[in-house]
């Protein structure tokens, strides 16, 4: 469930930055506009550990995972590295709600998402957004704020 969580989180939290996006996601040929017929749609509420490894990995492209609206998902976070690091605490950060009902396939190593499973887009021709990160004094003392707005490129 964690690498679901993480997925979903890294999905709606990447939107925004398209050059981090582009090096995991590249933009080619779009072979996979073939591949739309004889679909298998699987609820991301019923995804196995062992499903999600395989979409991910590209092994199978006839499949698209289902992001129901209304369906709410919780939400972890990481930051590491030489500069800042996260610390953890137990628990979740809250929770992620779909608000309306997208696909998401991985074919090879690029991942497409549709709303209506005939019409895919690549990643950065789907979704639009922001991130930001700003410093905040909260209850008398300093804060980090991270957020990112999602919306669906018309």
């Amino acid at each position: 469930m964690k690498k679901l969580t993480m997925m979903s989180f890294a999905l709606m939290v990447a939107c925004g930055s398209a050059f981090s996006v582009s090096a995991d996601f590249p933009i080619h040929s779009r072979t996979w506009e073939a591949l739309s017929q004889n679909l298998k749609v699987i609820n991301v509420c019923n995804l196995t550990n062992n499903d999600l490894n395989e979409i991910t990995q590209g092994d199978h492209p006839e499949m698209a995972v289902e992001f129901s609206a209304q369906t709410t998902l919780p939400v972890s976070f990481f930051l590491t590295g030489d500069l800042v690091t996260l610390v953890e605490n137990e628990g979740n950060f809250g929770a992620v709600e779909i608000m309306q009902t997208f696909y998401a396939r991985c074919v090879g190593q690029e991942l497409i998402l549709s709303t209506n499973l005939t019409d895919w887009k690549p990643f950065l021709e789907f979704i639009t957004g922001n991130i930001s990160a700003s410093l905040s004094i909260q209850d008398g003392k300093p804060s980090i704020v991270v957020g990112a707005e999602t919306n669906q490129r018309s």
